[in-house]
């Protein structure tokens, strides 16, 4: 097949390309910058050096191919004007290319309004779900682990967590290689119609990640429960954008009612992976032996 993938080498596509390279297909990776073209190169994809956000461009990539795989990155300071934009963006270049089968990283919360940042996903998934004649695999990932590296900082400095959700409640995480497992699979084989693959690999209390954490480090670490009040102003002192910060703290109001967070997960197929607590505590404590050098994290929202 004639595939072309959007996320250049990050955290997801870096596991996928290998894997659909070996079972001979064509694939086209968009990068928005040329110096991963030697990269791309060597995995024995094709390079395509250009933006999301032009179209002309996206219908020449998409033109042809068999399957796209279509993610967003970045935070933009009008979280929810971006997506909308980008999902115009999509709908447009695939309508003009053609392509029958797309495969979307979406996210948990995408249906759900009230799940402040991560309903920015809903645009895009609208859009795609509009498209008649196409058949869209949409891939919903819990909250990334890669997340949790933002407290390598003060659990250096503090050897503690702040959070504003409590310790006692259960949150479910992903790590990028199921995530990739899942995306994988379908780019391979694209179901008919419309379909939703919620991602997991763990899930687990406040307190069992910081028993877990403080295994892997060789100290105790605490979890110290902090305000909304606090994770906003904590979020301002970081440079996020004033007009995201609402959002962001919305998200985790929810993650607060974990009924009310999975709740629509529990309507569709779940991947249950195989990157338990455990395992990524051992990566948290190798980032912080480190250094910090930890891999990207998800930047479009905090889940």
């Amino acid at each position: 097949m004639k595939i072309t993938l959007l996320g250049s080498l990050g955290n997801i596509n870096r596991l996928v390309i290998p894997r659909l390279i070996a079972d001979g297909h064509e694939v086209t990776v968009v990068t928005s910058r040329q110096e991963r073209t030697t990269a791309i190169t060597a995995l024995g994809a094709t390079p395509a050096v250009g933006t999301m956000t032009d179209l002309a461009f996206l219908t020449t990539q998409f033109t042809g191919r068999d399957v796209v795989y279509l993610m967003i990155s970045g935070t933009s300071p009008d979280l929810f004007a971006s997506a909308q934009q980008q999902a115009a963006i999509f709908q447009a270049a695939i309508r003009a290319s053609h392509v029958q089968k797309v495969v979307n990283l979406s996210s948990i919360g995408a249906q759900d309004a009230r799940s402040g940042s991560l309903y920015a996903y809903h645009f895009i998934e609208d859009a795609l779900t509009n498209l008649s004649d196409v058949d869209v695999a949409f891939v919903r990932p819990t909250g990334f682990y890669n997340n949790l590296y933002a407290n390598l900082a003060s659990v250096h400095s503090d050897h503690a967590i702040y959070a504003n959700i409590p310790a006692t409640v259960q949150r479910k995480y992903v790590d990028p290689a199921d995530i990739a497992d899942v995306v994988y699979a379908l780019v391979s084989q694209t179901p008919a119609g419309k379909t939703i693959r919620y991602v997991v690999s763990d899930t687990f209390t406040g307190t069992e990640m910081i028993a877990a954490f403080s295994t892997a480090l060789g100290f105790n670490v605490r979890l110290v429960e902090i305000s909304d009040q606090q994770y906003a102003d904590a979020l301002r002192q970081n440079g996020i954008p004033e007009s995201i910060i609402g959002p962001f703290v919305k998200s985790s109001q929810l993650q607060r009612q974990p009924s009310e967070m999975y709740a629509d997960l529990t309507q569709h197929p779940v991947h249950d992976g195989h990157v338990k607590l455990a395992d990524f505590a051992q990566k948290f404590a190798r980032a912080f032996n480190d250094g910090d050098h930890a891999p990207q994290a998800h930047t479009i929202a905090t889940k």
